[in-house]
């Protein structure tokens, strides 16, 4: 019979009080997070149809139930080195405001319950993350960076439409 702690484990499908419910990926070597609520499911990414004129950071689109989603590169959107497109890529489908897209990371870590009390606000000169930072904190994973991801969504789209 197994023990307790090898039965499965189900999801939690809220934080816990005083905890904010944060969607995490890795990118360049940081780790980054945004609103959970955002995501509606991480999926493997099919082959990308790439955009004549399109800057780097939109690598392409592809057909997801019927949708063609656009693929924002939160790496390159970041002005880090692009992330691996490869048979294993998995890209989180989000909502942003009017905007249904798929994001692509280094990696996808899901959802992380991270306390309130350990956010605090985003030191000065972040890096290349800076504009879209609202928050550092940690987790028992590790220090994360939270985004505000309609507003990094919003330059992209101004900077490929050459706004």
């Amino acid at each position: 019979m197994a023990e307790p702690s090898d039965a499965p484990r189900a999801a939690p499908t809220a934080p816990a009080p005083g905890e904010a419910w944060l969607f995490c990926v890795r990118a360049g070597g940081g780790r980054y997070a945004f609103d959970a609520a955002l995501v509606s499911e991480v999926v493997r990414l099919g082959t990308l149809t790439r955009l004549p004129g399109a800057p780097p950071f939109l690598p392409g689109v592809f057909t997801h139930r019927g949708d063609v989603l656009a693929v924002l590169d939160l790496c390159q959107a970041l002005s880090l080195p692009a992330a691996a497109l490869g048979a294993s890529a998995r890209a989180a489908v989000l909502r942003v405001g009017e905007w249904r897209l798929a994001l692509l990371a280094d990696a996808v870590e899901g959802l992380a319950a991270v306390p309130r009390r350990s956010l605090e606000p985003p030191p000065a000169g972040s890096g290349p993350a800076a504009p879209w930072l609202t928050a550092v904190g940690r987790d028992g994973r590790g220090p994360v960076a939270v985004l505000d991801l309609a507003r990094l969504v919003a330059s992209a789209r101004d900077r490929s439409l050459g706004s």
